[in-house]
């Protein structure tokens, strides 16, 4: 039954912001640990059902004051900046409302890095 309890615990923790998923999987296994081996399940269950919740006060805390619906529903007004002003190519975008930073995928793939320093294994 531990096994259903952490699964669903992992399910509520990638229900929350990204910021602060870390943090919350590792308080809830902690927390499931004190809880007795028959209530482990219903403590899960009832973990996933408060999520909405907990979601909501997280993104406050994040965002320094109320959240806005739109990023509580993953829906961020981004803009993007330049986090390295001698390369303008190299860009993030951070949300306009709760200020959470998205590092697009613009590095090179391991395939297409031939010669590169980090990938040049052998050479």
């Amino acid at each position: 039954m531990t096994g259903l309890a952490r699964m669903l615990l992992n399910v509520t923790a990638r229900l929350l912001p990204r910021a602060a998923r870390r943090r919350y999987q590792e308080e809830l296994d902690a927390e499931l640990l004190q809880v007795a081996p028959r209530g482990r399940v219903s403590f899960a269950f009832s973990m996933l059902a408060s999520v909405p919740k907990l979601r909501w006060e997280v993104l406050a805390g994040l965002s320094g004051g109320r959240p806005s619906l739109r990023c509580y529903l993953g829906r961020h007004g981004k803009r993007v900046v330049h986090p390295n002003p001698e390369d303008h190519s190299i860009i993030a975008l951070v949300c306009r409302r709760c200020g959470q930073v998205r590092d697009p995928r613009q590095y090179l793939h391991a395939s297409d890095a031939n010669g590169v320093a980090w990938n040049a294994q052998g050479q």
